[in-house]
C-alpha cells in the first residue's frame, strides 16, 4: 500500500475511534494486539494483517475497504452489513434517528434522492 493509503487508514481509524468513543487501549484489547503494534499502524510504519484489519473494521462498525481507502462511500450492501453487525451496539435513540432519516426520504420521494428497486 502506498503512503497515501496508509495516511487514509490512520485518519479514518482515528475519526471512527473518536466517533465511537474508543481509546487506543480499548481497540487493542478488543483486537488482541499490543498498543505498540497499533501505534505503528497509526503512524504509517506498517499496515495491519488482513485479520487484524477486519477486526478493527468490525469494532469500528465499518468495512476494511473503507479503512484502507478503497471505498469512499457506503453502498447499500456495505450499509446493510454495518447496520446488521452494529444493531446490538446502537442505543434506541440512535436507531430512532436512523429510521427518521430513512422516513424523511420516504415522505419526500419526488426530490430524486432515492431509488426504487
Amino acid at each position: 500500500m502506498n503512503e497515501k493509503g496508509k495516511n487514509i487508514f490512520a485518519r479514518r481509524v482515528k475519526e471512527l475511534m473518536d466517533e465511537n468513543r474508543y481509546s487506543q487501549k480499548k481497540i487493542c484489547e478488543l483486537c488482541g494486539i499490543t498498543e505498540a503494534a497499533f501505534s505503528r499502524y497509526m503512524t504509517s510504519d506498517r499496515m495491519p494483517k488482513t485479520e487484524i484489519l477486519a477486526n478493527i473494521a468490525n469494532i469500528l462498525h465499518t468495512t476494511s475497504d473503507y479503512l484502507i481507502g478503497n471505498d469512499a462511500r457506503y453502498g447499500y450492501e456495505q450499509l446493510q452489513v454495518v447496520l446488521a453487525s452494529s444493531k446490538d451496539d446502537l442505543s434506541i435513540n440512535q436507531k430512532k434517528e436512523l429510521v427518521k432519516i430513512l422516513m424523511e426520504e420516504y415522505k419526500n420521494p419526488g426530490d430524486g434522492g432515492g431509488r426504487e428497486d
